[in-house]
């Protein structure tokens, strides 16, 4: 089984001009704990996830993490992490859960051809699983 028989479509996005209350609306709204962070052809430019948002604070907050302000918005660019990770369409399943599980990360973007396509969780993974479901 490929990544890309589990992973979840469409996938909900954001530009790096995207402010972090819009990313932080987006999260809760879906229940993501991440967000790509894509360029304006779909290109993977960095992955956001809670933790950056809930570090970075409240839009109009300073402090020491305080990061780039881009017309006095917080922006996704302005704490994305990158470069993203990111798993490609035809991995095998197993050698999906072996990265995550390395990274430390419980969701990575899916790409085909350089382009973002989906999503993958932990828990797309253990639906794989047989008996799981």
């Amino acid at each position: 089984m490929h990544v890309r028989d589990i992973m979840t479509t469409p996938v909900i996005a954001v530009t790096p001009s995207a402010s972090l209350a819009e990313a932080a609306q987006l999260m809760t709204r879906h229940g993501f704990t991440a967000l790509p962070v894509v360029d304006g052809r779909g290109r993977l430019l960095g992955l956001l996830n809670e933790e950056d948002v809930v570090r970075a604070g409240t839009p109009g907050e300073a402090g020491p993490d305080a990061g780039v302000l881009l017309g006095g918005h917080r922006t996704a660019a302005s704490v994305m992490r990158t470069p993203g990770l990111a798993a490609a369409a035809g991995l095998e399943v197993s050698d999906l859960a072996d990265r995550m599980a390395e990274a430390g990360v419980r969701s990575l973007p899916v790409l085909d051809d350089g382009i973002l396509v989906g999503m993958v969780t932990f828990q797309d993974v253990l639906r794989a699983r047989p008996g799981t479901s």
